[in-house]
């Protein structure tokens, strides 16, 4: 019984290090990539010219670094045995969440006038990248929320949101050109969802049905983005929808 109960404490103090290593990493990642835009503006070089920063920007910078923080201590308090603050704080994201949707939108729309994506890439087809990802985040986190009485379905929802979140870290970072835009854009980033379908086999033995269906839906999601983010039909779309903030 001794043996059994050493076991399932030596795997809950392993998951809870996995989940706060993949925390700092992913959170450490969006540092870095908008430390040159945002974070250290002046102070790092920036490896293309920057556009200046609205009140939006701020706005948006700020709602999603809150994000960030909250995460980041959420993980740390189940890691330190601390579920009761957990659940409390859980009541913030409930409230952040309607409003990231709704910043993420139009800092995504605005971001077409300010032309503050890749030089290289036309901003009508960059917005796929910002305006499709709040459906991706937004809708993991809602199910996480919904599955907060189910930890392992939660805690896994909520990061694979967050690796859907480091896309444009990874994407702001200076990459050799010979590196792929879609490896720079989803590659680096879907290295988390790699670890996590690796921690799930080690743990169960196959993939969690959360993993495999979250997971599922952000590649598509990032799939269908490239696939379509210089067809007509997106650019219509993408002219349509700047329409509403010009």
């Amino acid at each position: 019984m001794a043996t059994k109960a050493q076991g399932r404490a030596a795997a809950i103090a392993s998951e809870r290090r996995f989940y706060a290593g993949m925390a700092i990493a992913m959170i450490a990642a969006i540092v870095i990539g908008f430390a040159p835009s945002y974070y250290m503006r002046g102070i790092v070089p920036a490896a293309y010219p920057l556009p200046s920063i609205t009140a939006l920007m701020h706005l948006h910078g700020a709602l999603f670094t809150s994000w960030m923080l909250l995460f980041l201590a959420q993980v740390l308090l189940v890691s330190g045995g601390r579920p009761d603050i957990h659940r409390k704080l859980g009541l913030l994201a409930v409230a952040m969440l309607p409003a990231m949707i709704v910043v993420g939108t139009l800092a995504g729309l605005y971001q077409v006038a300010r032309a503050s994506g890749p030089p290289i890439v036309p901003p009508l087809s960059w917005l796929s990248i910002p305006l499709l990802s709040v459906p991706v985040y937004g809708g993991l986190i809602g199910w996480a929320l919904v599955k907060r009485r189910d930890p392992q379905t939660h805690k896994r929802l909520m990061l694979i949101a967050m690796i859907e979140m480091t896309s444009p870290g990874f994407g702001r970072m200076p990459w050799p050109a010979l590196v792929p835009g879609p490896v720079i854009l989803f590659g680096f980033s879907n290295l988390f969802l790699v670890a996590l379908i690796v921690w799930d086999y080690r743990r169960n033995g196959g993939i969690h049905r959360a993993t495999a269906i979250g997971g599922g839906i952000m590649v598509a999601s990032q799939v269908f983005r490239i696939a379509t983010w210089q067809t007509e039909a997106w650019l219509s779309f993408a002219r349509w929808a700047v329409s509403w903030v010009a």
